[in-house]
């Protein structure tokens, strides 16, 4: 068993390992004391967003998905659970994702809050992740968003349906989530796991340092003569960030 950035990888077969992934939020819904106001549903969907790209960045096949609902099932904990199954609809999986979980039916609750565990198999050989190369460049795909500035405005923000896409691209060679951490956290996770460093550019157009929320961006590395094509066959902005070099 190891960590792995934010997930728990552990040997289950010579050939194939369980990679196990979380998230959670709290005081993000509709109940009185929520500081953001959202549908249940929304707050289902971004926070199993958030730990299904982790996740699926790395190549594993999500089996089984655990919500821990800190609210009735009836009817804030229901809509929280559409919410995680609207998430999942790009996988088209069906019925070979199983949902399950538990809710708080003893004590009257006034503030939303929730936690998701997502467990998935990948086989050794498609491991995704440690593929990013000297002189590749880092680029942010998506904006930053957080809390009411997400509740807002949806539009630009990474999305599962997005990063399947980075995936199948051919000149995509590592993706990496973005969330309450910041680009910059990420770029140095990115680079550290490569056995690299990076150098900013001068000129970044966004906020490197903000919170991006339920991952609303993604991190990418890419060979620099195929940027410009990726850049027109992707929906929502991509902004360059950092160069990758070796360590001296």
């Amino acid at each position: 068993m190891f960590k792995f950035r934010d997930l728990t990888v552990i040997d289950i077969t010579p050939e194939k390992m369980m990679v196990i992934s979380c998230d959670s939020a709290g005081g993000i819904g509709s109940k009185e004391k929520d500081l953001v106001k959202v549908e249940p549903e929304i707050v289902g969907y971004y926070t199993t967003q958030v730990a299904l790209m982790e996740l699926i960045a790395t190549g594993a096949k999500p089996v089984a998905i655990v919500n821990t609902l800190g609210v009735e099932m009836d009817d804030t904990g229901s809509r929280i659970i559409e919410g995680i199954k609207k998430a999942i609809e790009p996988l088209n999986m069906g019925n070979d994702l199983l949902i399950t979980g538990s809710t708080e039916e003893n004590i009257p609750v006034c503030q939303t809050s929730m936690g998701i565990t997502i467990i998935g198999i990948i086989e050794k050989s498609k491991w995704r992740t440690i593929s990013a190369e000297e002189n590749d460049i880092v680029a942010a795909v998506g904006i930053p968003k957080v809390g009411n500035e997400l509740a807002s405005d949806k539009s630009n923000v990474f999305s599962l349906e997005i990063l399947l896409e980075l995936l199948n691209s051919p000149y995509v060679k590592e993706v990496l989530p973005v969330g309450s951490k910041g680009i910059a956290y990420e770029l140095g996770v990115m680079a550290d796991t490569n056995g690299l460093k990076y150098d900013l550019f001068d000129d970044i157009k966004i906020d490197i340092y903000k919170s991006a929320g339920p991952a609303t961006c993604g991190l990418i590395a890419i060979n620099k003569k195929n940027y410009e094509e990726l850049k027109k066959s992707v929906s929502i902005p991509i902004n360059l960030i950092a160069t990758l070099n070796r360590i001296k």
